[in-house]
């Protein structure tokens, strides 16, 4: 039992935009926030959704299909050429929204995402397109370690880990790194002073989230950026170490990670350390994102077949395909009992998407089915509120007779805004927001009920990870 690949794909494509740009609701499902929460209303484009272009890239090489590779090149035009005055990437606010504008990890992602979109277009992309990635990676690394130098800031290791992956990545596709005496120091750093065995056996091993600070290691979803380079690290300079390293980091993942109430297997959130003991968290905690950090354990297991690993892998095929709707997108996380378990991000999916690819390869026609119009209207019912949308409009409305969000966006907007149509005024979206078909549903202590007719009801695809059951009309 494992996912559709090509329908999250499909639903990622409904967000990209003739730009390159790649839009979303930058929904954070492990620290439970996004923009609507911290009052921003953005929903355009977010960095950490780059590795879509990687994936996409990668799809265009081995099915050669010449529409797809014009949508990466423009992607790769998007994403090179937007850069604030000090060589920072534009856009990386993710789950804070634009008002965020600075950040190491939001700036490394993209890096990552270039360097594997040149190697896996190196066949295929021209030139021109080869350079400005070269460029782009140049400046903003430059840029970030003067911004952000390594060791002399509040470091968190898995943004570290991300830098130095990007390092790698471009000594992989371009032959001129700046770097390439410097990685090797680095990374026995980053072993050194942020890995932690003993968590949660002296086969694993944690790393420390901040430089110097004892109390907390990382969260599960981001142990991907830490795995991913040390075998990259391995592969290129050949020392076990590295790969001695990323194996106890998998078994870390493994050996923490737990059965929700459906039976699907979940990553962990963190562990905190009280006095002497390290106490672990299980949620909330996301499902879609868990992409990364499954992809750093199938890149070790190329090298190292471990069966506890290979199991991991096979049930967390098993939660994404349980959790997936039929529009593709996957159910976001669950504890929260708010829009951070129902309100999927295209930048967490692009991470899914990616690792997906890379665990399964393609299916024939693949690019066809990316590009394939999809009609009907998909609902996901959460404990408080629901996840709607329908062609380029999308919504997180509420049960009946509550009134908490009445959120309302559309796939080509940069911008989202509160349904406040009924008051009217200065505050009231633009006409074409308006999303006036949306479906409602009643929530009883017995279960949850839709409110239409027979009709209407058929052309609505409706899935729930609600603690009621969804139980059809409300007649």
């Amino acid at each position: 039992m494992k996912p559709d690949i090509s329908a999250i794909g499909n639903w990622l494509m409904s967000w990209l935009q003739e730009d390159g740009a790649i839009y979303g609701f930058h929904n954070h499902s492990v620290w439970g926030s996004n923009p609507y929460r911290w009052a921003d209303f953005t929903s355009g484009h977010s960095t950490w959704a780059s590795p879509m272009m990687a994936a996409l890239s990668r799809i265009a090489a081995e099915q050669g299909d010449s529409e797809l590779k014009d949508q990466v090149l423009q992607m790769i035009r998007f994403q090179t050429s937007r850069f604030q005055e000090d060589g920072q990437y534009k856009h990386i606010g993710f789950q804070v929204g634009e008002m965020l504008n600075q950040g190491l990890i939001h700036n490394m992602m993209p890096n990552v995402a270039l360097g594997l979109t040149a190697i896996y277009g190196s066949s295929w992309l021209p030139v021109e397109a080869l350079t400005s990635i070269r460029t782009a990676i140049l400046r903003n690394m430059n840029a970030c370690d003067a911004i952000y130098p390594f060791k002399k800031t509040r470091n968190i290791s898995n943004q570290e880990y991300c830098r130095l992956w990007g390092k790698l990545l471009f000594q992989s596709a371009f032959p001129d790194s700046p770097w390439s005496g410097d990685i090797q120091t680095d990374l026995n750093f980053m072993i050194e002073h942020f890995h932690v065995s003993g968590i949660p056996d002296q086969d694993c091993e944690a790393t420390y989230r901040y430089l110097g600070d004892s109390t907390i290691v990382e969260p599960a979803e981001y142990y991907g950026l830490m795995i991913a380079p040390l075998v990259l690290a391995y592969e290129m300079f050949g020392d076990p170490k590295y790969l001695n390293h990323a194996g106890a980091l998998c078994r870390h993942v493994a050996r923490c990670a737990w059965n929700d109430h459906r039976g699907q297997k979940r990553l962990h959130r963190m562990w905190l350390r009280s006095g002497t003991e390290w106490r672990k968290m299980n949620g909330p905690m996301l499902i879609a994102g868990m992409g990364m950090t499954l992809y750093g354990i199938a890149r070790y297991v190329e090298h190292q077949q471990e069966e506890e690993l290979t199991l991991i892998l096979k049930e967390c095929d098993e939660t994404y395909a349980h959790y997936q709707t039929p529009r593709g997108y996957f159910a976001s996380a669950t504890g929260w009992h708010n829009e951070a378990d129902i309100a999927p991000s295209s930048a967490w999916h692009a991470h899914d998407f990616y690792y997906l690819l890379h665990r399964h390869g393609l299916v024939e026609h693949m690019a066809d089915q990316l590009r394939k119009p999809y009609h009907g209207m998909s609902v996901l019912l959460g404990e408080q509120c629901m996840w709607v949308e329908d062609g380029e409009h999308w919504a997180i409305n509420d049960y009946y007779w509550q009134d908490v969000h009445k959120l309302i966006g559309r796939k080509d907007e940069a911008v989202f805004g509160r349904d406040t149509g009924w008051v009217g005024g200065e505050r009231a979206l633009p006409s074409h927001f308006l999303f006036p078909n949306q479906p409602i549903f009643v929530k009883t202590d017995e279960g949850i009920y839709l409110k239409a007719d027979r009709t209407a009801a058929q052309e609505i695809e409706v899935s729930s990870i609600a603690a009621v059951p969804y139980l059809g009309l409300w007649e």
